[in-house]
């Protein structure tokens, strides 16, 4: 590929893209394992350093990238686009560019272009192929139109440049627009009436070439193509000579364009060939520029003028096949009816729970019990250190000792205001006694009633200090349940007391057991980041594999609705809230 030609492209393309601040065209050098750089924008681009992460990752991902508000020594932000080039298989290069930092709905665009941009090159890496001086013409026709603003003006310079490098008297370029093809520029003439006969016949001849898909050329008496319009636009206007090429995009027709020339000079197959190759390459760059300069509300009624061609349409049966089952889908759905249940989250707790707290302070010595297990009535569960009450209890007893002693003093010398300090000091640590042998009887912890522990592990806490109060176990009688319910606060309007439900446990999954709601708190909570009410349930049998604290999913049965609304009602609810919220 030759340097010149690509510094001249990639010229081009920095005059295509809003914004483009540098440019660079990397080749990979098999042999040193390298990068080669063949162009650069500006051309005294020195420092490429900017470049070096882009391409990494380009190479290393082989598909069309970008790195986006990338912060500069100015401060300013830019963007990175790679796109890689290949012909065929082998891998050409790639085209990077940095670009001042634009909103995100650009970025398509410019990937088109770069994509775009990357059939010149493919192009050029055949050349030997054609003309020396064939892609130098195509590269001054396709500046030529760059340079222009708008999309009509392009028009006008392409078909100015066509004129002059097929060496034609004019060159018509008509759109597909309705089926039919309408003159939209002509060569030497900015302004044309396009209801006379002229531009009429030019149209009809654009449409016998796209009606079968073919290159028309006339005179010829080789091939049998049907070349009707052609000889009535040639006898009418003395158009000797004439050629008609469809214009493709994504092997899409879009338009047509018709070169005249006088009788003396009639077009050759080569002529042909390197027009008909000329307009592929810059067909797609007309079409992007159109699309470009489309309105929003354009851009959509062409969006759904083609769904609705590829809706009704001969092709694309396989999609009509599915739009249409899914359309059948949603009628049967609206129209057949199913039970309509609330889904919520389920726990079992038991009708009573009772907490066993520490009775008085002191130091944890044994647990026989945890969270799990079936307890008795009157079963030890837990028990405290008694060394300290012990010894409290020796050292009042020792002052009780000395108190009574005191007191048979006072009574022999017969002390009065002794005698009834030493009794009010016996009466004291009597008192003192009889607490601390309460205190005594109350470390030993055991089952009110038959139960089971459904909150409490102290095996891992012997030792430890416990104060007053503080929660030990938590039980449940064996038997008499009731189920919460969690749900959401976005369908308990469908909840009612009485309704029936159906409950599924985790730890068995096979059983489902029929319940009914009994209460429903009026005040919601968070939990997981989303607002639920406490729906309470009484189960209508409860067999004795049940536990408190299992776990699992209840439904409860609301009524029956449509499958469609069912589905549907969710997402529906919340557009109507977020549309009520945004409306003014």
């Amino acid at each position: 590929m030759k340097s010149n030609f690509a510094q001249h492209w990639l010229t081009i393309l920095c005059q295509s893209i809003t914004g483009v601040q540098a440019a660079i065209f990397v080749l990979p050098d098999s042999k040193s394992q390298s990068l080669q750089t063949l162009a650069k924008w500006p051309e005294d681009l020195n420092d490429v350093n900017d470049f070096a992460l882009i391409i990494q990752y380009a190479i290393a991902k082989n598909e069309q990238i970008s790195i986006l508000n990338v912060q500069q020594t100015d401060q300013s932000l830019c963007d990175f686009f790679a796109q890689p080039v290949f012909f065929k298989t082998e891998l050409l290069g790639f085209i990077v560019v940095k670009v001042k930092a634009s909103p995100k709905e650009y970025h398509a665009d410019i990937f088109s272009t770069l994509k775009q941009s990357g059939l010149w090159l493919t192009l050029a890496n055949n050349q030997e192929d054609q003309p020396k001086d064939f892609y130098v013409s195509v590269i001054n026709v396709l500046a030529a139109c760059t340079e222009q603003k708008s999309y009509p003006k392009a028009l006008i310079s392409l078909v100015a440049e066509l004129t002059r490098m097929f060496n034609c008297e004019q060159v018509a370029l008509g759109e597909l627009t309705n089926q039919h093809s309408k003159v939209v520029a002509l060569s030497n003439s900015a302004n044309f009436d396009d209801r006379s006969n002229f531009i009429q016949k030019i149209a009809d001849a654009m449409d016998e070439a796209i009606e079968q898909d073919c290159l028309i050329t006339f005179p010829d008496a080789v091939t049998s193509s049907i070349q009707r319009a052609h000889q009535e636009l040639a006898r009418k206007f003395g158009s000797g000579s004439l050629l008609t090429i469809p214009m493709i995009d994504n092997q899409t027709i879009v338009g047509a364009v018709t070169l005249l020339r006088n009788e003396e000079q009639p077009f050759d197959l080569e002529t042909a060939r390197l027009c008909k190759l000329t307009l592929s390459l810059l067909t797609p760059f007309l079409v992007l520029k159109k699309g470009q300069e489309l309105s929003a509300l354009t851009k959509i009624k062409q969006w759904l003028k083609a769904k609705l061609t590829e809706l009704f349409g001969v092709k694309h049966l396989k999609m009509k096949l599915m739009l249409a089952s899914l359309a059948g889908l949603l009628l049967a759905s609206a129209l057949l009816q199913g039970e309509f249940q609330v889904t919520a989250d389920a726990v079992l707790e038991g009708k009573m729970q009772r907490i066993i707290a520490a009775p008085i302070e002191g130091f944890l010595l044994s647990a026989s019990v945890r969270a799990g297990d079936t307890v008795h009535n009157g079963e030890v569960m837990a028990t405290l250190d008694d060394a300290e009450l012990q010894l409290e209890l020796n050292k009042l007893n020792g002052q009780l000792q000395k108190f009574r002693r005191e007191y048979r003093e006072a009574l022999s010398t017969n002390d009065l205001v002794k005698i009834r300090v030493s009794s009010a000091q016996i009466d004291q640590s009597n008192a003192e006694m009889e607490l601390t042998r309460q205190q005594l009887q109350k470390i030993t912890l055991t089952a009110p009633f038959d139960s089971v522990v459904i909150e409490g592990d102290l095996s891992q806490k012997l030792g430890s200090p416990v104060e007053r109060g503080d929660m030990l176990f938590k039980i449940a009688p064996l038997e008499g349940y009731r189920i919460i319910l969690k749900v959401n606060e976005r369908s308990i309007s469908y909840v009612n007391k009485g309704q029936k439900g159906v409950l599924a446990l985790s730890s068995l999954p096979d059983q489902k057991f029929n319940l009914t709601v009994e209460k429903i708190t009026a005040v919601a909570k968070a939990e997981d980041n989303k607002n639920i009410f406490r729906v309470e349930a009484s189960l209508d049998k409860a067999p004795n594999l049940l536990r408190p604290g299992m776990e699992g999913i209840g439904k409860i049965t609301v009524g029956h609705r449509s499958f469609l609304w069912i589905w549907t009602h969710e997402i529906i609810s919340w557009l109507r809230l977020w549309l009520w919220s945004w409306w003014i």
